[in-house]
This record gives C-alpha cells, structure tokens and sequence, in this order.
C-alpha cells in the first residue's frame, strides 16, 4: 500500500508557527480505524490540533484522526501549532512516519516530502577562491622554518626508536603510512625517521626536522610524539611515480590550549564502535587531546553496567511494544545498541595509543527517561505529581533525589564507571532540568525541609554533591554542564563545560570554577553549515558556516592579561547526533568544520588567519579523501 505525508508552513511568527499536515491514501482501498505516527523534534501544542487529537513523547507523535475511514484515493487533513522561531531548513519537518492500523498492530511505511517553508533563508555563504598550499599543515604550527629541497622516503626506510616514550606513536606512524599510502617501513633498513626523547620540551610540545639526513621527531612526552607524527603525516607529498617526498623543514610546536576535545553523542543514535575509533583517529590527525564520550540520555543507554544489566537490555533500544517509544528515527523497528565494557577498553586503548584520553558522561539528573525505563523499581516515584515537561518534551525523565534508590543507582553506576576508565575526570551532566520537577514529591519536600532547601535548585545542587563527593572517593573528579553548578553546593573543584554563551562561562570562571569552552554558537557541530534550506542540520544556536567556526577566537574580549584567563582550560566542539545516525552523514557535518576548530584549539592567535587557513584547507582535502572522509565541499 502507499501513502503520502506532506507538512507545510501555513504562518509564522516570531516564536509561533502553524502548520498543515496532509496524509494521502494512494492507495484504491479504504483503510479503517486508522492512525498517524511521526517524529518531530518540537513541541505540538495539543489543544491547537484540529480534526483529531496527538499523543506526544519527545519526538514520537500519534494522531487519532477524528475520522475511523481513511478513505481510498482521498486525504486527511489536520493543523497544529508549535511556540517555536521560524523553520529555515528541510531538516525541521518531520523525521520519519508511519500509519497503523488495528491498534499498531498492522503498520504501512509512508513517504515523506520534504516540509514546505514558508521563509527559507535567501543568503547563501561563500568562500573566496585560493590557491591550494603546498604546506597544508592543520592545525598551523607555531613556529615554521621552510628550506629547499625534499627528502625522498625509499624501499629500505626504516623507523627507528631513541625514546621509549615514542613507542605507540611510531606504531601509529606506521599504520597510517600503510593505510593512507600503502607503504611500508623497514624492520632493517635505513634510520630514516628516528624519534629521539628531547626532556626539555613540554607535554604535547615537539620539534620536528627534516634535512637531507632523514626525519628527526623529537618531544618529551608520548603525547607529543604522536602530535610531531600527525604534522609528518600532513607533510608527507605524493609524486608522479607513486614515490613519497618530505619538504626539508624545522618545526617547533606546542599547543595553545591545554584541553583540546571533541564530544560525540551516542544516545540519540547509536554510533557502532569502528565508527567511534574512526572518529578517534581524525582526532589525533588534529593533535585533540580530549575524546568526550556522551553515552546516556534520554533516548538510549549505551554502556554495560554489570550490575545493572537491565539499563543495556531495555534502556539500549527503543520503538513501538518496548518501554522506550521510537524516537528521532526508525519508526518501523526496534532500534539501538550499546558498549560492551570489553569494547569500551578496546575504544579506550585505541584512543591512548594516540595521546587521546576518553572522558565518560553519565547524565544526571535530567536526561535520564533510559535509565528511569530501565529500573523503575529504584528510579520511579509513583507519589509525585509534579508536572513538568524538559525541553526535549519529557514529563517523566528526571532522577528524584528524595529517593534512597537514587544514591543506590548512583554509587553502584559511578563505581563502574570510574573502574572502567582511567581518566581522572567523570562527566555527569547536570544541564537541562525543567522548572516544576520535584515539587509535588513528598520524598523531594521532606528532603527540603530536613535542610531547609528554598528551591527545587537546591535539590539539584544537593545530588550533584553527593556524586562530587562519591567521585572523589574513587579517585576521580566531577565535571558537569554549566548548571552543574546550580544550588551553589558543589565545590569549585568541579570543571564547567560552558555550553549557553562565553559570558556564562566568563561567570563560572569570575566565580572561581575551572573551564571548558563550549559554546554551541560557534562550536556545535550539528548545526547547519550554511543558509541553504538544503543543508542538514539544526540552527537553534546559530548557523556555523566554516569562516564562523575558524574566526572563533575564545574571550576576544578579555585582554591577555586578565587574571580570568587562567581558569581557561581548553575548547571543546561537540557533535550531538539527533539528525545523525550514518557514517555519511557525520563526515558531512564534521568536515571540514573540525579542522577550523582544531586551529583554535592549538594554534597561538599572531599565527591564525583565514586566508591562509582556506589555502592550507585546500591543499589538505586530497588527504582527506584519502582516508574516505565525505566532507562537505567547501568551495560548492
């Protein structure tokens, strides 16, 4: 059978919009007792539906026509509102739908068209044409010394180890030349890169000479030999007969920043472990230090607790008949999956071998719908009456901290967690609580009079503690969305990842806490990456086209020597995966935006320019391509 879903853009206001939603019935036979099913990532509002009425759970939308007969060959028609700005993209409509029959249990595939907008952007973005470099190094080093002529890689090449501490990172130089150039170093041979330990450098600092007498990498640090292999690698050119050639060159280089991350979220789609390690490995190719693992959310629990293996069997998968009702995609299946916690040593290792630490997020106490699924029997409090819906449109996805099952889910969680990896830090969220939650619980009230709490804050502030404090224990230390620090009851030990605005991190800073710089305007992702309407992606932070993403310059506005500064740790870019769930999908809207963002991390600012960058950018994508990365086209 065939059916046809069309949704249109009827009005639009500042922060109001009405739309129109048409189902066809191609088909020549009626279909009876029927209803709607769709995915939508914003918020109906339910007495503004017409001709039947919608049932909504974060993205997930039923329709109950008020007419039983679909009738063959005809439409049905209803309209709603949404308080949202006004869509400019295709990516706004709806995800995914399917109509159901005998209460869901016969169900039809229907095709979407794409949304007609009513205002799509009209100015487009464009990069001014360069000639692609020859030294198209990215990150840019700090400091560069070009010389004629070329050093010529040969069948006997050998790689030759003068620092145990170079160990893993020649492993990878090795891999990668095999990979990305089918060639292959010597076991005996020619000492013709030779990694030699130089203890006055600092961590993550090298220098790295080549000459007529071969490549010399040099650091004091495994970090920082797997940063002089990243810049060999880019150096690296391809000649007509197949046969490699280095520009003889010194290169003395340390990082600006020292925290330089990228976060994936896998709990809105399940990103397969090889896809993860992929990613891990661009991230080395950029010197990132940092591997932000975002594993539970709202939709999908994504790691084997052991003792809680009910969070993987039912908090990992979502669709119709299971706890977790579909979301983002997949409306016609049960979607998911999870990490072992041998796969996550797997993942952790990898990342190590290439100077790259991985920081685990468990998400509390917003967020957490997976998990409240998954063991109701600690999580759920049936006495509260609390009404509240969070921003991704939940009204039950909240852990209650006036429940003894709560510390009990959290002190068995985090020592798993904090078994499992061994970095020092342990992200926990703490963004996005809703206002209204907790204040129709008794357990939640009582809590507040024993300590005479004055807001639902406090609360808040009061489990993000008890966690702080449970970290510390197991030799671990806290960091958390800037809410984290709502409540005022965590201590300035806990690390802020400013996600809103660089004021709010100016804030956080101003108030002692270290931090991380985050800001969706100019280093989300999964934003759009121009005007176009045909761009994927989403646009409540901003457009980030790639000249935006490289001018992101952190605190222009705080002068060098403001104090302020050194609460600064480093800049992080995040991609977060409702819109994404294929391989394709993410090289898109990662390249080549991660490689501007790589420079802002590393790069000293007298360095950075972004004529120079597009140049550099250029004569970088042939390497790109060599790994089968499908960025977008900069120049299209």
């Amino acid at each position: 059978m065939s059916f046809r879903v069309e949704l249109a853009v009827l009005s639009e206001q500042k922060q109001f919009c009405r739309f129109g939603l048409t189902v066809h019935n191609l088909t020549d036979q009626d279909l009876t007792n029927w209803q709607l099913q769709f995915i939508i990532d914003r918020y109906i509002q339910p007495d503004s539906f017409t001709h039947g009425s919608v049932e909504q759970v974060g993205s997930f939308c039923r329709v109950t026509p008020d007419t039983p007969i679909l009738t063959a060959n005809q439409h049905y028609y209803c309209e709603f509102s949404i308080g949202t700005a006004p869509l400019r993209f295709y990516t706004d409509g709806l995800k995914d739908a399917l109509i159901t029959t005998d209460e869901g249990t016969v169900t039809y595939p229907a095709t979407l068209t794409p949304i007609v907008l009513a205002s799509p952007y009209r100015e487009r973005s464009e990069l001014p044409d360069t000639v692609a470099s020859d030294l198209a190094l990215i990150p840019k080093p700090n400091h560069i010394e070009q010389h004629d002529g070329h050093f010529h890689l040969s069948a006997s090449s050998q790689i030759t180890l003068q620092a145990s501490l170079a160990e893993t990172a020649a492993t990878w130089l090795q891999q990668e030349l095999s990979q990305l150039f089918n060639f292959e170093v010597q076991t005996i041979g020619q000492s013709d890169i030779l990694y030699r330990n130089n203890p006055t450098l600092d961590e993550g600092e090298y220098q790295l000479t080549v000459s007529g007498s071969g490549v010399r990498l040099e650091a004091g640090s495994s970090i920082g030999f797997v940063h002089a292999s990243a810049t060999l690698l880019q150096l690296i050119q391809v000649n007509q007969n197949q046969t490699l050639s280095i520009p003889y060159i010194k290169i003395c280089d340390t990082p600006r920043f020292k925290y330089r991350g990228m976060m994936l979220d896998c709990a809105r789609h399940f990103h397969p472990i090889e896809r993860v390690k992929r990613l891990i490995n661009h991230l080395a190719h950029y010197k990132f230090n940092t591997f932000h693992w975002h594993l539970t959310d709202d939709e999908g629990w994504r790691l084997e607790i052991k003792a809680y293996p009910q969070l993987t069997e039912i908090g990992a998968y979502r669709g119709t008949g299971t706890p977790i009702v579909p979301q983002y995609s997949h409306l016609n299946s049960v979607y998911g999956g999870y990490y072992s916690q041998q796969q996550v040593k797997e993942v952790i290792a990898y990342a190590a071998e290439r100077g790259i630490t991985v920081i685990p997020e468990i998400d509390i106490p917003g967020h957490c719908r997976a998990a409240i699924k998954s063991l109701p029997h600690l999580l759920q409090d049936n006495e509260d009456r609390s009404q509240f819906r969070s921003i991704q449109h939940y009204t039950d996805n909240v852990l209650n901290p006036g429940l003894p099952g709560t510390y009990e889910f959290l002190d068995t969680v985090l020592e798993e967690v904090a078994e499992l990896f061994p970095s020092q830090w342990i992200h926990i969220g703490a963004d996005e609580v809703p206002d209204g939650v907790w204040l129709e619980s008794p357990a939640c009230q009582k809590l507040m009079a024993d300590h005479d709490y004055q807001s639902a804050k406090e609360l808040q502030g009061h489990l993000l503690r008890y966690a702080e404090k449970k970290l510390r224990t197991l030799g671990k230390r806290m960091v958390g969305w800037e809410e984290a620090q709502h409540g005022n009851k965590v201590s300035k030990d806990t690390v802020i990842y400013s996600w809103l605005s660089e004021e709010a991190a100016l804030n956080c800073a101003k108030q002692g806490f270290d931090v991380i710089l985050q800001p969706g305007q100019s280093t989300y992702l999964d934003m759009t990456q121009d005007y176009s309407p045909e761009e994927p992606g989403v646009d409540w932070a901003a457009v980030i086209p790639l000249e935006n993403a490289y001018r992101y310059e952190p605190l222009a506005e705080i002068p060098d020597s403001d104090p302020v500064r050194k609460r600064i740790l480093g800049i992080q870019c995040a991609l977060w995966c409702e819109i994404i769930n294929t391989q394709q999908r993410m090289d898109y809207m990662v390249f080549p935006r991660l490689t501007a963002m790589a420079e802002a991390c590393w790069t000293n600012k007298p360095q950075r320019n972004w004529e120079d960058y597009l140049s550099r950018l250029k004569g970088h994508l042939p390497l790109l391509e060599r790994q089968g990365v499908r960025y977008r086209q900069p120049w299209k």
